[in-house]
């Protein structure tokens, strides 16, 4: 069975995101980061999967985190 869903739809659901619309880059500082009010950060585990989830998940996704990485580093 092929399940899909709407990630621009999950990821704008004010019960797991406080004002969805809102730029806010402190909802995703993990418990125990100096910034921001955890309390903003999505309470169930996978109420954001960008990259979606398991053996069908983004192959690009590595890739991404490294140049993501890479541009921070020349910050």
């Amino acid at each position: 069975t092929l399940i899909t869903l709407c990630h621009y739809a999950t990821s704008r659901d004010s019960r797991f995101f406080p004002a969805p619309d809102a730029f806010r880059p402190e909802r995703w500082l993990r418990p125990g980061d100096t910034f921001g009010d955890i309390g903003d950060t999505p309470g169930h585990p996978f109420a954001s999967l960008p990259f979606g989830l398991g053996p069908r998940s983004c192959v690009g996704r590595r890739l991404a985190e490294l140049q993501l990485h890479m541009a921070l580093a020349q910050v």
